[in-house]
């Protein structure tokens, strides 16, 4: 998948490619204008995540959109 796939794919992440001193690193995904909430945070949320690849950085973004979603299943469940 390429960066413009990914971009595509989940916009409301900034994705990039880190640099190292030999070529092009680990890709990097950091949400769009959402500050996270402690709640969030402590439920293993994050502000910016990483991949060694593509396919590990989709997994990643896949297990963010996961939890986000069960916080807010959770939060609808609550009195």
């Amino acid at each position: 998948m390429t960066l413009q796939e990914l971009a595509a794919r989940y916009p409301n992440w900034v994705i990039w490619r880190g640099a190292t001193d030999t070529g092009p690193g680990s890709w990097y995904a950091t949400r769009r204008a959402m500050p996270l909430s402690n709640e969030q945070i402590d439920a293993g949320m994050a502000q910016t995540v990483s991949g060694d690849d593509p396919a590990a950085l989709v997994r990643e973004l896949e297990w963010q959109h996961e939890l986000a979603f069960t916080l807010s299943r959770n939060a609808r469940m609550s009195p």
